[in-house]
């Protein structure tokens, strides 16, 4: 990743800051009060949550410590990469149980070195930050199967399950999922998306086991 790149990107950054509050400050009477509530707060929030986070690393790492890589394991710039990325999404992450996920990604980074496997690492950084709390659910739930799942039986409280059949497909497409199909019926008000299985990928369980078991 260039310096340019990086530039880019923070530059982007901060333009679309600077819209955002360009536009809240255009409301009459109350708009300039209301640029500085929330950028004021937003600020506030993203930096507790990074220090938060490093706070609770810091205890978890401590127990870790023979398991720790030695910096020179690592390639140093794609480390950094990986790292800058990081920050920038616990800042933006509200759910707390997501953030406890890139706590296990980070400390599974700093045990297994960062060196010729850069792209593997960032798309599992990308793909968690994008995934939906249900969604880490379900592969965490569907990770402790052995055998294939039938879709319509994966049940969660206070969730549609046509919910759960999106988060499935969204699984299915990041390549954590394999599919089959139980049975297919023709009419009668069955529904075929429900009776598709499911199991957990390979690739599926090395994403789980670093990013979803602390």
């Amino acid at each position: 990743m260039s310096n340019s790149d990086k530039d880019t990107k923070l530059s982007g950054i901060e333009k679309r800051d600077l819209v955002i509050q360009a536009g809240i400050q255009a409301i009459p009477y109350v708009g300039g009060s209301l640029a500085t509530l929330y950028f004021g707060a937003k600020q506030e929030r993203r930096f507790k949550r990074l220090e938060t986070f490093y706070q609770e690393v810091a205890q978890e790492v401590n127990a870790l410590e023979d398991r720790i890589a030695l910096p020179e394991k690592h390639d140093k710039e794609a480390l950094a990469a990986i790292i800058e990325e990081l920050n920038e999404k616990i800042e933006r992450e509200q759910v707390r149980e997501k953030r406890g996920f890139f706590k296990a990604y980070l400390k599974n980074t700093l045990i297994y070195p960062v060196k010729g496997n850069y792209q593997e690492r960032r798309f599992f950084l990308d793909t968690l930050s994008s995934m939906s709390l249900l969604e880490c659910e379900v592969l965490g739930d569907l990770y402790k199967q052995t055998n294939q799942v039938r879709v319509g039986d994966i049940q969660k409280t206070g969730v549609d399950q046509y919910a759960i059949v999106g988060a499935i497909g969204r699984l299915k497409s990041f390549g954590f999922l394999v599919s089959g199909q139980a049975s297919f019926s023709i009419g009668g008000g069955v529904d075929n998306m429900l009776n598709e299985t499911v199991k957990v990928s390979n690739f599926g369980r090395h994403f789980c086991e670093f990013c979803l078991r602390s």
